[in-house]
């Protein structure tokens, strides 16, 4: 009932959030987006069960789905979804591929990894943003289950990342793939997941992706920037559930300064496919992802960085109720489209 009632204040007009929650929230020259500052203060009113306070972590994984569904609900139905399985490290994992409407054909593929912290999430929870994607990015998607933390402690999410790719590309026919061009992406956690996929077929000199498209990415591990300290509180995802699934995820903090575990600490960003980095200007995260940007650029690899002012860490997640994040995720999507077409061009 809470997600519910979410959703319809969400579909307020801005002047009547603005005139219901008083003056707009800025830091640093950038203002909050009217709904994402709703989103915090009935965040306050009903908080959320965060996972590490709930004592059954298999039941935080389970509310952690029937939220993200019941936020998506409606997103895309259109789009051709089929459940397949891909090879993950230790065998088969779930997958899902989604496919545009219209789509009769082979066509460019984003191989995408949920977020999620490494702790929970999953091809459900990320239903609607690949509903989104395929629609409104004309490319087909092939969402991967991976391997969670903390059952699953670092490297087995990446393990299973890498395997699922190299499975894809090694069955192009059978995923309808288009001139052999398959990228990468994700959110959070899975955008990591993302640029480690990347980097490790350039150390394997293997097939690299023809793109890689990061949401919101959890690229240092181990950083403290100064975003950390502006936006740890109050802001959706806070510093307490960073270093919880920091913890899950590698109980050795000492492995979290590995490129693997964390992309941006990477030795070299050359050779790493055309990338388009996607920042919340109210995220614990946004300066790592604006930083790996940089990184990229100064190693002359074609990267896009669409910074979003006035959004906060996982504003996909809610792009079927807020007009805000859902005006960002046409962007992220048009750009997809580019650079699927882009690779396409160079290939």
């Amino acid at each position: 009932m809470a997600t519910l009632a979410a959703r319809a204040a969400l579909s307020l007009p801005d002047p009547v959030i603005r005139a219901i929650l008083g003056a707009p929230v800025e830091v640093e020259g950038a203002q909050l987006s009217p709904t994402a500052q709703l989103l915090i203060a009935l965040e306050r009113l009903v908080p959320r069960k965060e996972p590490q306070a709930v004592p059954d972590l298999e039941a935080a994984r389970k509310d952690y789905d029937i939220v993200s569904s019941v936020m998506h609900a409606g997103v895309a139905r259109d789009v051709q979804v089929r459940d397949t399985v891909v090879a993950g490290a230790r065998g088969p994992v779930p997958a899902r591929v989604y496919s545009p409407a219209d789509a009769s054909g082979p066509l460019p593929l984003l191989v995408f990894f949920h977020g999620g912290g490494f702790v929970v999430g999953s091809v459900a929870s990320h239903d609607g943003i690949c509903r989104f994607l395929s629609r409104h990015g004309g490319v087909r998607i092939v969402s991967v289950e991976y391997a969670l933390a903390p059952e699953h402690p670092y490297p087995a999410a990446v393990d299973d990342a890498y395997a699922a790719y190299l499975h894809v590309v090694a069955n192009l026919n059978h995923f309808g793939v288009a001139c052999g061009t398959v990228g990468v992406g994700g959110d959070s956690a899975g955008g990591a997941l993302s640029a480690v996929v990347a980097q490790r077929c350039v150390d394997d000199g293997v097939a690299v992706p023809a793109f890689n498209l990061m949401l919101y990415p959890a690229v240092d591990g181990m950083g403290e920037h100064p975003a950390r300290q502006l936006f740890g509180r109050g802001y959706f995802i806070e510093t307490d559930m960073i270093d919880w699934y920091r913890s899950c995820y590698s109980p050795d903090l000492e492995r979290l300064f590995e490129p693997y575990a964390s992309p941006l600490r990477a030795p070299g960003f050359g050779g790493l496919p055309r990338t388009c980095v996607v920042t919340a200007g109210f995220d614990p995260l946004r300066d790592e992802g604006t930083e790996y940007a940089e990184r990229l650029r100064a190693a002359a690899v074609p990267v896009t960085h669409l910074h979003c002012d006035g959004l906060v860490h996982g504003f996909a997640s809610f792009l079927s109720c807020d007009r805000h994040a859902r005006r960002a995720m046409l962007k992220v999507a048009a750009e997809l489209r580019c650079m699927a077409a882009a690779a396409i061009m160079s290939g």
